[in-house]
C-alpha cells in the first residue's frame, strides 16, 4: 500500500469512527493498541491528534454535511418529511442519529440510497411505530425501491407515453405490467395524506380500511405517483408481471368474466402501466 493510500484509508476510519474522531481530538488517555491500528496507522492517526482543532472542525463539517444529505433525501419521500417534521423529535438530532447508525457512510449524491436507509430507520424508531406510520413508511419504501430499480434499468416505454395510445383489451396478444410501476397494500386509507403530502394533519385519524394504492413514474423525468386501485385490479397488476392473454388473466382471477377482464386491462391501460408485451 503506498503511503497516500494508507493516510486516506487511515482518515477515512476517523471520519467514520466515534471512537477514532475521539482519539485524534482528545488525545490524551487512548491507547493506540486498543484502536486496533496498525502500527502505520498509529502514527498517521497521531499526526492528525497534533492538530486538533483543525481536525476536529473537518471532522465536524464532514458528518454535518451527512446529516444535510439525509434531511434532503426526505423531500424525495415528502409524508416520511411532514411525519419527522411534525413528530416531537428534533430532526436535526434524528437524522445525526440516523448517519451515525450508518457508520456514517457517505452515499455522495445518491439521494434515493439515502432516504432508503433513513425511511428504514425512521420505521423502527418508538415514535413512528403506530400503525397509520407503518402504513404510510412502508408505501414510501415501496416507492424508493421503484425508483431505485428504475435507475439500474430504464423501462423500454414509460407510462405517459403509453397512455397516449393505450391497448385494446380485446385485441388478441399478451399483456404485461409496466416495469416503471408496483402496487402496495395499506391498512388505512391515505387518501388525504396522499393529496396534500406537503401539509397533511399527521394527528388526524384515518379511517382503518384495506387499500391497494399504484405506485408509478410517468416518465423519466417525472417524480413518482399514486393511483388507488380496486383490489381486484391490484391482483390484475400483480399477475401481469408475467405477460398474459386475457384469457390466461381470466383463468388466473378465477375465471372472471371476459368483460370484466377487459375492464380491468383498459383501465389499467389508460395510466399507461399494462401495456402489450412486445412494447414492453
Amino acid at each position: 500500500m503506498t503511503d497516500a493510500q494508507l493516510v486516506w484509508d487511515t482518515w477515512r476510519r476517523i471520519l467514520t469512527s466515534d471512537a477514532l474522531a475521539d482519539a485524534v481530538v482528545h488525545g490524551d488517555g487512548h491507547d493506540p493498541a486498543s484502536l486496533g491500528l496498525a502500527a502505520g496507522m498509529s502514527a498517521i492517526l497521531a499526526d492528525y491528534a497534533s492538530t486538533p482543532v483543525a481536525t476536529d472542525t473537518t471532522i465536524g463539517a464532514y458528518r454535518r454535511g451527512l446529516v444535510r444529505n439525509a434531511l434532503t433525501a426526505l423531500r424525495l419521500v415528502p409524508l416520511t418529511g411532514r411525519l419527522l417534521d411534525t413528530s416531537r423529535l428534533d430532526a436535526q438530532a434524528v437524522a445525526a442519529d440516523f448517519v451515525r447508525s450508518i457508520d456514517y457512510r457517505d452515499h455522495g449524491p445518491n439521494f434515493w440510497r439515502i432516504a432508503a436507509g433513513f425511511v428504514a430507520y425512521l420505521a423502527g424508531l418508538p415514535e413512528f411505530s403506530g400503525p397509520v406510520h407503518q402504513d404510510a413508511l412502508a408505501l414510501e419504501a415501496a416507492a424508493i425501491g421503484l425508483v431505485r430499480r428504475l435507475g439500474e434499468a430504464r423501462p423500454k416505454l414509460w407510462p405517459e407515453s403509453a397512455a397516449l395510445n393505450p391497448v385494446e383489451p380485446r385485441a388478441a396478444g399478451r399483456f404485461v405490467a409496466s416495469r416503471a410501476a408496483v402496487v402496495a397494500a395499506s391498512n388505512h386509507d391515505l387518501t388525504p395524506w396522499l393529496e396534500d403530502a406537503l401539509d397533511f394533519a399527521a394527528d388526524a385519524a384515518l379511517e382503518p380500511s384495506r387499500r391497494h394504492w399504484l405506485i408509478y413514474v410517468p416518465a423519466a423525468d417525472a417524480a413518482h405517483a399514486y393511483a388507488e386501485l380496486s383490489e381486484r385490479a391490484a391482483r390484475a397488476f400483480d399477475l401481469l408481471t408475467v405477460a398474459k392473454t386475457a384469457a390466461e388473466l381470466s383463468a388466473a382471477l378465477d375465471g372472471l368474466p371476459p368483460d370484466e377482464v377487459f375492464e380491468v386491462i383498459g383501465s389499467l391501460a389508460e395510466i399507461g402501466v399494462v401495456v402489450r408485451a412486445e412494447a414492453a
